[in-house]
């Protein structure tokens, strides 16, 4: 138990009222609280004033007793609370006891610093910080020799009574209770690591590794620059996360940075974009072309900021987990990167090929061959529009409406089974056994490979006639002793303890097994994601693949929820239910009826309740387009402009973890 003793009392300058938060986009109002102690205490404060409780779990909490005054200057007692569901603060007014309460939940705490005054307002409009509570001259030499110590407590509390929004709130304990000022920071730094403490228990933790953050200058209009060091930079120094800023130079500069970069994981924590979806794309491919592709998927998460003009990432995931957008979307996503939640994310592997000329890629978005995609990739002109350019050039398309000749194939997906199919297969990020199919971990088990399976894809290298019979010596070890607990943790079956049966073994022999395990995981690790399509130069089967041909306005392929801010492209989409949603608008489509779901993409509206022969949506897991040769169009992934020419796709369920904001997705 830890107190605190002192000649005066604990001050709290509260800025804003306690029981009033502060809209982001309104001028701050001021409600600065601050008296001395002669007229704030009416009562001495015991020797114990201060209470510090660790309970089992490692959570501490902490009790003190501040005083402020009203517009009567008369002392309001405030009980501040810290302990591991947030902060509570219990006002008691002493007219006909009255008592008030105010909690900040630990999820909406950022971070907290010390300082050894107020700080004064040096934010960009809507976050803006506090002043000095006096200004004149002789107010400034007082405080130089003031002992108090303060501490900043700074949070973003979600407001839904009217429009959604998270409001910026800023509490200030200042403590003045000891004759130093080393001894009174000591208690505000006491109160600084508590918070740092009960928050690391909440969310996952990265230590003293960096955000590795790509930027692109030239998104958002050519503002990407400044957004970022107006919007960005201040909340992630407020929640005192380290960061490591690299502004783009050239188109696929963080692409061949992420491929390039040997140590990722030694030296970052999580990669986050801030630009639009086109740099998330880039990064994201430059991960999967790395030989340690798995280990980086599993361990470093990343985080979308949306300073770009599509933003589809972004508005999806805010969706998805009920979390504001608008007016501050650059703000609450940056709160999502910090809050320290991940979820899985499904990517889908694209194959095209043109005239023998193979290419492998990962999209995380949406795959678009017609209408939207010209729209997309041809008024990238108009990039200095922002989102306006969109609107633009639909107009411009819905006049010369184009159709495009080809054939279509697809495996539907059940949408009642998809997510409990397909998310089933990857487990959470500590459970490394069920994260590989069925295949891969048979794959590990080398006492038992699969039935028929040859031993040349096991050992593409051969084994030696030694190595041969140290394996079969853990085989029959494995039969003899351990069989009826197979699938134990003792089992050699295990991929984690295959060596356990081959304890007695040579350590001469045993290194030989641990030399080729080592080897068979090496190559696994390297290996590129299994596929189960056909090439692209081979027919589909028939037996599960639908296939028709004809003329189309556009074929798109989504899996999230918003292809941009203002496209609800996808209701029915998950982060990780293996779905691809394919919407097909054949042609002889009327204008009106174009015209209609065009509209009603902004709210969602814009697909048809009943089936109709001229636009469909299709839940699938995979697909083909082939185009017909009369004529060239354009085919995007991700809002990239790709080879237009056949092109199939996969949904990999679960393959990267992307940063979400707190609280729970949509079922």
């Amino acid at each position: 138990m830890q107190t605190s003793q002192g000649t005066s009392c604990n001050l709290c300058a509260v800025i804003m009222d306690p029981c009033r938060n502060m809209a982001l986009d309104l001028p701050e109002t001021k409600f600065v609280y601050d008296n001395t102690a002669e007229s704030a205490v009416s009562t001495p404060l015991t020797p114990t004033s201060s209470v510090t409780k660790i309970s089992p779990n490692g959570v501490i909490e902490l009790s003190e007793l501040f005083y402020i005054n009203n517009k009567q200057k008369s002392a309001i007692r405030v009980e501040v609370r810290l302990n591991a569901e947030g902060i509570f603060l219990r006002r008691e007014t002493g007219e006909q006891d009255e008592i008030s309460e105010q909690r900040i939940r630990m999820e909406d705490i950022i971070g907290s610093s010390c300082d050894t005054r107020i700080k004064k307002s040096h934010r960009f409009a809507g976050l803006t910080a506090c002043r000095r509570i006096v200004e004149e001259p002789e107010a400034e030499k007082a405080t130089q020799k003031d002992i108090s110590a303060y501490l900043h407590i700074y949070a973003y509390i979600k407001n839904e009574k009217a429009t959604m929004r998270r409001e910026r709130t800023v509490r200030i304990l200042r403590f003045r209770s000891f004759n130093t000022y080393e001894e009174n920071m000591k208690v505000a730094e006491r109160w600084h690591h508590a918070i740092r403490i009960n928050k690391a228990a909440i969310k996952n933790q990265v230590g003293e590794k960096q955000l590795l953050i790509f930027l692109n200058p030239k998104s958002g209009s050519g503002k990407g620059r400044e957004m970022f060091h107006k919007q960005v930079a201040p909340v992630l120094k407020e929640a005192d996360v380290p960061y490591e800023l690299h502004v783009t130079a050239h188109y696929n500069y963080a692409r061949e940075f992420v491929r390039k970069q040997v140590d990722l994981l030694k030296y970052y924590s999580g990669i986050i974009v801030a630009s639009g979806d086109g740099l998330f794309y880039e990064v994201l491919n430059g991960i999967m072309e790395r030989e340690d592709w798995r280990a980086i998927t599993r361990a470093l998460p990343l985080g979308i900021i949306p300073c770009g003009s599509g933003n589809g990432l972004a508005r999806s995931i805010a969706h998805l987990y009920k979390e504001p957008y608008e007016p501050k979307p650059i703000l609450y996503a940056t709160l999502t990167c910090i809050a320290g939640k991940l979820a899985k994310m499904d990517l889908v592997r694209i194959d095209t090929g043109k005239e023998g000329k193979a290419c492998e890629m990962y999209s995380f978005l949406s795959v678009g061959w017609g209408l939207i995609a010209d729209i997309d990739i041809e008024s990238e002109h108009l990039r200095s529009l922002g989102s306006t350019r969109f609107t633009f050039w639909t107009i411009k398309r819905l006049v010369s409406l184009r159709t495009y000749s080809g054939k279509l194939s697809y495996i539907r997906a059940d949408r009642k089974d998809g997510r409990k199919t397909f998310g089933t297969r990857v487990s959470t990020v500590s459970n490394e056994e069920r994260r590989l199919p069925p295949e891969v971990q048979e794959f590990h088990d080398i006492p038992n490979p699969p039935e028929g399976a040859r031993e040349d894809d096991y050992f593409p290298n051969g084994r030696s006639k030694e190595t041969e019979e140290v394996f079969d010596d853990a085989i029959s070890l494995d039969r003899m002793s351990f069989r009826s607990n197979a699938d134990s943790w003792h089992s050699a079956t295990s991929k984690r303890t295959a060596y356990f049966s081959i304890t007695d073994q040579s350590i001469r022999s045993r290194r030989s097994v641990l030399s080729r395990l080592e080897s068979i995981n090496l190559e696994y690790e390297s290996r590129r994601p299994p596929t189960t399509l056909p090439p692209l130069d081979q027919p589909v089967p028939t037996d599960n693949w639908h296939t028709e041909q004809g003329d189309y306005v556009m074929v798109h392929a989504a899996y999230t929820t918003h292809l941009s801010s203002d496209c609800f492209f996808a209701p029915e989409s998950r982060l990780n239910d293996g779905i691809i949603y394919l919407v097909i608008i054949r042609a002889g489509v009327g204008r009106s009826q174009l015209a209609h779901f065009l509209l009603g993409m902004s709210s969602g509206t814009h697909l048809p309740k009943e089936p109709n022969k001229y636009i469909e949506i299709v839940p699938v897991r995979a697909f083909r387009i082939e185009p017909g040769s009369d004529k060239e169009g354009i085919m995007a992934v991700d809002g990239e402009r790709v080879d237009y020419g056949p092109l199939q796709a996969e949904v990999m369920p679960g393959m990267i973890n992307v940063m979400v904001p707190n609280g729970n997705p949509l079922d």
